[in-house]
Parts: C-alpha cells; sequence; structure tokens
C-alpha cells in the first residue's frame, strides 16, 4: 500500500483513468512519492491520491476554470503546499468527467517543459 493512494479505494477510478491516459505517446505509470505518478516521458502530469487526481502542469487560468467546476485544492503533502499543483476529488469514475480535459491539458504541457 502506498502512503497517500489506496488501491482498494481508488481501484474503479485508477482504471477508468487509465482507460484514456495509458493509451496518449510516451505516458508511463510508476509509484512515487507514496502516490502513483504518470508520466510523459521523464515529466509527470497527473498522480493519483486516495480520493483524487493532482494534476501538476497546468496554467494558473486553468487551474481557476477547473476549480469553478469541481471541488479542488492546491495539493498538499507533509505539512508542504504544491501552489502550482491542484488536487480534484475523484472518489467514483465518473467523477472523471469534467476532470479529463485538464488531465490532457497537463499531459500536453509535459511535452513543452
Amino acid at each position: 500500500m502506498l502512503k497517500y493512494y489506496d488501491e482498494l479505494k481508488m481501484r474503479d477510478v485508477r482504471e477508468a483513468l487509465e482507460k484514456d491516459v495509458m493509451t496518449w505517446p510516451a505516458v508511463t505509470r510508476k509509484q512515487m512519492m507514496g502516490c502513483l505518478c504518470y508520466f510523459r516521458g521523464k515529466k509527470f502530469f497527473a498522480f493519483l491520491v486516495t480520493d483524487g487526481v493532482v494534476l501538476t502542469k497546468l496554467s494558473e487560468v486553468d487551474r481557476a476554470k477547473l476549480s469553478s467546476q469541481v471541488e479542488s485544492k492546491p495539493f498538499e503533502m507533509a505539512g508542504r503546499t504544491a501552489s502550482v499543483w491542484i488536487q480534484v476529488q475523484a472518489k467514483r469514475p465518473e467523477h472523471l468527467q469534467r476532470v479529463l480535459p485538464y488531465v490532457r491539458k497537463s499531459y500536453r504541457a509535459a511535452s513543452a517543459r
């Protein structure tokens, strides 16, 4: 079991997310920082935590748009806040519908940085 990710609670969400993202070019999955991370090449663009998805490569404008559509917050780990990483609630696969376009934006941005 990973520190910040519980596969028993998140299996359905993970499978729904991976149905899309694992078909995108150069995407791999790796356990890192106690989470399940998704990479484009060597840069990670998203990761799963229990009850949510964290997006790491969104612009400030996209973070604001996403926050207006779904419950979200800046990502926190070990008492530190990553203000440019946004954590959105995803407790069930259907919660991913609004999030997936932003996952793709984060994926695209991972190639430009």
